[in-house]
């Protein structure tokens, strides 16, 4: 954006040199156009070099704060999930980077990836709400606890948790799961990692898309939202992790923080792109364990930047 202003001006500049000499000619004011040009001129080059080293000391100062999270707090996080397999959903266009960097600090921590799951758009579209509501009917097993309240997508992401995990650890993946995964698989809803999932976990991660353009209202995560309680529903616990854009309006985090009763249950991170919000996960998680849930980051998290179990005494 800067060298683009940059080369604006430029041109303007030129034109004016132009302007200046045609109007000037070459009587006693000559050289006074080319002048303002060019002490303009000098004056941008310098705001461009102010700008470009102000932009150099910023990441350089970026670099330093996530490099002390992960070299000098690092090893805050091991053990914290030790021996607990855990389910990591991608909402829809979600960015593979962050999912990658929540994965490898789980995994730190000890976890397990046991199953990705990759969830459709065409799993939200309202066009296939009946085919979700249908296959909701047909898939659903004897030991599903539905309640009659429950929408069509809180059924759906109990359906899903089902399929992948379990409220407890050491549950396989059974006949009963086998069926739902191929029939939601087979629709096309989602996809997974590996294809046959052989163990369910206890635990689930989900990552947040970022808003896509333009934004659209809170309410069209709706359907989302009761997804992810369904998914709570069947596990252990749910952590959804996402950025900053997300927890704005428009963005998954912030319709789920909007709603009362998903805050109950599901907890929330809204800086997963950095070392520290990939830490906050984890401790996230870990609290889930105990039935606690709390919303973190640093956009509206109500609950500040980390469950209070891992915070120093006092602040």
């Amino acid at each position: 954006m800067i060298d683009f202003r940059y080369h604006i001006v430029s041109i303007v500049a030129i034109f004016f040199a132009l302007g200046a000499g045609v109007v000037l000619g070459a009587g006693p004011l000559k050289g006074t156009g080319s002048e303002l040009v060019q002490a303009q001129a000098d004056k941008d080059r310098q705001q461009l070099a102010d700008a470009r080293a102000e932009l150099v000391q910023v990441k350089a100062l970026d670099k330093y704060r996530d490099d002390y999270v992960a070299k000098v707090t690092d090893g805050l996080t091991a053990g914290k999930l030790a021996n607990k397999k855990i389910t990591l959903v991608t909402m829809p266009n979600a960015d593979s980077d962050l999912s990658d960097g929540v994965q490898t600090e789980l995994e730190k921590a000890g976890g397990t990836i046991s199953s990705k799951v990759s969830l459709d758009p065409k799993l939200f579209d309202s066009g296939q709400r009946q085919l979700v509501e249908t296959l909701v009917q047909q898939l659903v097993t004897a030991d599903m606890n539905i309640t009659p309240n429950s929408t069509t997508y809180q059924r759906a992401g109990l359906l899903l948790a089902r399929g992948v995990a379990a409220k407890e650890e050491g549950k396989t993946v059974d006949a009963d799961a086998t069926k739902v995964l191929s029939g939601l698989t087979g629709a096309k809803l989602l996809s997974l990692k590996p294809s046959t999932v052989k163990d369910r976990s206890s635990l689930i991660v989900v990552i947040a898309a970022k808003p896509p353009t333009p934004t659209p209202d809170n309410s069209t995560y709706t359907d989302a939202v009761d997804f992810i309680k369904g998914l709570d529903m069947g596990s252990g616990g749910v952590v959804v992790a996402g950025t900053p854009d997300s927890a704005n309006d428009g963005g998954l985090l912030k319709a789920l923080r909007s709603d009362s009763d998903a805050t109950k249950i599901v907890s929330s991170v809204d800086v997963a792109d950095l070392p520290a919000g990939q830490m906050t996960v984890v401790f996230a998680l870990a609290e889930q364990i105990t039935g606690k849930a709390g919303q973190y980051g640093a956009i509206n998290a109500k609950n500040g930047i980390a469950p209070s179990a891992v915070q120093t005494k006092g602040n």
